[in-house]
């Protein structure tokens, strides 16, 4: 029984700070920015998108574990891309803008790791 809780409340801390991490001004922003596109309330478009996102996390993190970093981050530009289409605002500028940061994203990403390596 004590193997348990402790595993629960591992999940719990695990839980928790990962909704830390979701939690960010790039997805607020967002939210603001569709519900006055669509003149809905901001509230119920973070509280009803965040429990549509569920099985999409669940699909970054397969693709992620799977096939790597580029992979997730090709995913993650594909849904922004998706979003665009989905509420009508679809262009080829932002969806060059957002191809440049994945892409700044990525080399991020292996600076970070090879720095650290040095580093530490």
């Amino acid at each position: 029984m004590v193997g348990k809780m402790k595993l629960l409340f591992s999940m719990i801390v695990a839980s928790v700070a990962f909704a830390f991490f979701i939690l960010c001004p790039r997805m607020v922003g967002m939210a603001a920015v569709i519900a006055e596109t669509r003149n809905v309330n901001p509230y119920m478009v973070v509280f009803v998108g965040a429990i549509m996102a569920v099985p999409l996390f669940g699909l970054m993190f397969f693709v992620l574990n799977t096939f790597g970093a580029e992979w997730a981050i090709i995913l993650a530009v594909v849904t922004d891309v998706l979003a665009a289409l989905f509420m009508g605002v679809f262009n080829w500028k932002s969806t060059f803008q957002i191809i440049v940061i994945a892409t700044f994203l990525w080399i991020g990403i292996i600076v970070a790791d090879f720095m650290s390596k040095i580093l530490f």
